[in-house]
């Protein structure tokens, strides 16, 4: 008791300066949280330019094909993963007198930051962050808003109003690069704020995330594969996906991907996106041993679903490759699954649209068109339309509309001159139509890039990817009434 007395008067006696020692400690974790936040990602964009800086040493520039996978070191890879997956959203500006356009401006951009929060692969700014920044969108504003949030693009954008109408106007830029990559205006009338807000919001971000994922592709495609790390491998491969589809750049992404696979043996969406791959190899028939093929494409697709059941990029590419293995109930579900989990990814709609389309039957085809058309509605501009257009024609076909699956088939044509099974497609219905030298005159374009790609290749996987004999008979049955597929009996 002696000694707890004692306690309490010395306390007493000193209370001042223990005030001052506390204010002091308190002040000083204050400034280290202030400058550690302020410094973190100014040193970490000074990390990345000295890396870059030193990827130009002349010692460094070994060709792609000349570095064995067994040279590959984790230390010799660049990056890239820090910042591109993040998205700073600034408070949307309002440019008309009328106050309440200040709350509409703000219900958007809280929309925008809602919906982009259910995409786990994205990280987004949250509301508070955002509307600490004032809506002033010159380049120093949303450059500093981006170093403060470690964020490397940043949306922005204004409202005005005339009337009953208001007009949106959101861009994205890249601050890396200091570039805005993608603008668009969106016209509403207001009858229903709520609605308008809600609407606006979607189509921004559906945009949005298709915009960032060819932006990522395309800062990985400029870097030296040998420069950079497994997800920085992964994004280099989609890039011939996202602007010319080859053969060659099938080859070349399934290294790159072998590549990643080697720096992390458990990295699923490597995995996920190998496989799909080889399933392209199987359609195409580039692969020498198709068996072999099928079997590797069927065992990274495992792989990658047991590491990462609910990854967004492992079920997009896992509903692919099970609809080329014939298994298209399960990447039914697996679609499903991935738009359950983020209903604006538009990648898996789209593939979800194939798999409808190819082997749902005429419902199918009627569900896909309108997934489709909710996606063009949505972003009509985004990377994959080429690919959406393709879908489009094969529900056409599906239906029996084949002067509407020829329009559509030629658009992606138009977009993708790579992607050959339009040109199939065209083939099958200007047949079914009794234009069999328009049909000769496609084959014979396939032929021409790829003479592996013949009709006969092409029944053959109509007949493991659709199932259903009114199916086969939808996509090839014009071809086989003009003699291009010979059967044993009729379909």
């Amino acid at each position: 008791m002696d000694t707890l007395n004692l306690l309490v008067k010395w306390l007493s006696d000193n209370e001042s300066a223990l005030s001052a020692t506390a204010a002091i400690a308190v002040i000083a974790g204050i400034l280290y949280g202030a400058l550690r936040y302020v410094l973190t990602p100014l040193l970490r964009r000074a990390n990345i330019n000295a890396t870059q800086a030193g990827s130009q040493d002349p010692k460094s520039t070994k060709g792609d094909s000349d570095l064995p996978l067994a040279g590959l070191k984790k230390k010799q890879s660049k990056s890239i993963d820090d910042r591109p997956y993040s998205i700073a959203v600034m408070l949307f500006e309002s440019l008309s007198s009328n106050p309440d356009d200040e709350f509409i401006a703000a219900g958007i951009t809280s929309e925008i930051i809602v919906h982009v929060t259910t995409v786990p692969t994205i990280r987004v700014s949250s509301r508070l962050s955002s509307y600490s920044y004032k809506p002033k969108h010159d380049g120093d504003n949303l450059k500093n808003m981006a170093e403060q949030l470690n964020s490397k693009f940043v949306l922005s954008g204004n409202l005005q109003r005339a009337g009953d109408r208001i007009q949106v106007t959101a861009q994205l830029t890249d601050i890396d690069s200091d570039t805005q990559i993608w603008a668009r205006t969106y016209k509403r009338d207001i009858e229903d704020v709520f609605e308008v807000q809600h609407d606006i919001a979607r189509c921004i971000v559906g945009t949005v995330l298709g915009e960032v994922k060819f932006a990522q592709t395309s800062f990985a495609e400029e870097i030296p594969s040998h420069q950079l790390d497994s997800w920085g491998l992964v994004q280099k491969a989609y890039h011939f996906w996202l602007t010319a589809f080859s053969i060659k750049g099938v080859e070349d992404a399934s290294g790159y991907l072998k590549q990643a696979i080697a720096i992390s043996p458990d990295y699923a969406r490597a995995h996920a996106a190998l496989a799909m791959l080889q399933a392209q190899r199987l359609i195409s028939g580039t692969s020498a041993d198709y068996n072999q093929c099928k079997e590797d494409a069927r065992h990274h697709i495992e792989k990658a679903y047991r590491l990462a059941p609910s990854d967004i990029e492992v079920l997009e590419n896992a509903g692919v490759t099970w609809f080329h293995l014939g298994e298209s109930r399960r990447a039914t579900l697996a679609l499903r699954s991935a738009i359950t989990i983020a209903p604006l990814n538009l990648i898996a709609r789209g593939y979800l649209a194939l798999v409808l389309a190819a082997s749902g039957g005429e419902d199918g085809a009627k569900e896909a068109i309108e997934v489709l058309e909710q996606n063009k509605k949505t972003a009509p501009k985004h990377p994959s339309t080429a690919y959406w257009n393709y879908f489009r024609a094969l529900a056409e076909q599906r239906l029996g509309d084949h002067e509407t699956a020829i329009e559509y088939a030629m658009q992606s044509i138009s977009e993708q001159p790579g992607w050959l099974h339009s040109s199939l497609l065209v083939a099958n219905s200007k047949a079914a139509l009794g234009d069999r030298d328009g049909a000769a005159m496609f084959l014979d374009s396939v032929k021409e890039v790829n003479p592996q790609l013949s009709a006969e290749l092409y029944y053959q996987q109509l007949i493991v990817e659709t199932v259903e004999e009114e199916n086969i008979k939808a996509f090839s049955g014009g071809l086989i009434k003009e003699g291009f597929i010979q059967t044993e009996s009729e379909i």
